[in-house]
């Protein structure tokens, strides 16, 4: 049976989740590994930092249905792994959520008169919070890096959308971790190549409902 809707729209939140996350890491005017850092920069942009911060919210929303639809995609070929990988992923998923609305806060806090509170406050925050973030961090990669091996023994999409997914998350995660604004800008190009190429492979589901079998190498090279 078809279900046009929900492919419909995890196929467009596997477009648009890597392409809002691409425009906040255009955005953002700066990161910093330090919270001192990281205020001064909001400081001096708040309006940049804004864009940032409610774009990679809505791309962390967004990646929740996009990976419901990579699920949906080998789930007819390995459905234990698809749940297996695709689960760890969305629990990572969910904790990164918490985190991408946490730079709303920081935007607030960068616009106070004086920094020095909001430093320590910051500081506190993360000290009380930083392991559950780096445990969700974890879930991502191994989730997603497992959902492209997956991807990439079914051959439902071509292979190297497979491996531009691994190599996206690792690289985003990385980007976050040591501030990299072009490590960033670099993961979301990647990913947004290879999550469209997947969504069009979703959407020819609803074209094509009867072929479930792998896909021809003809084919899985387009």
């Amino acid at each position: 049976m078809s279900h046009p809707i929900p492919r419909w729209f995890n196929a467009t939140a596997l477009v648009l989740a890597p392409a809002t996350g691409l425009v906040a890491a255009v955005a953002v005017p700066g990161l910093s590994t330090t919270t001192k850092g990281q205020l001064d920069v909001i400081a001096a942009h708040p309006e940049r930092f804004h864009v940032y911060a409610v774009g990679i919210l809505v791309s962390s929303y967004l990646l929740v249905p996009a990976f419901f639809g990579l699920m949906e995609l080998v789930r007819e070929r390995s459905a234990r792994w698809a749940y297996l990988a695709g689960g760890l992923a969305q629990i990572g998923m969910v904790v990164a959520v918490g985190d991408a609305a946490v730079e709303s806060m920081y935007w607030k806090m960068g616009s106070a008169t004086d920094l020095g509170p909001m430093v320590a406050l910051s500081d506190r925050y993360d000290a009380g919070t930083g392991a559950v973030y780096a445990l969700g961090g974890l879930a991502v990669v191994v989730g997603t890096v497992s959902l492209g091996v997956v991807l990439w023994r079914t051959r439902v999409v071509p292979r190297w959308v497979a491996l531009g997914l691994a190599v996206s998350i690792v690289l985003n995660v990385a980007g976050f971790s040591a501030a990299s604004r072009p490590a960033l800008v670099a993961s979301y190009v990647v990913m947004l190549a290879a999550l469209a190429r997947a969504a069009l492979a979703l959407i020819e589901r609803d074209v094509h409902p009867r072929v479930t079998g792998p896909r021809s190498p003809a084919r899985a090279g387009v």
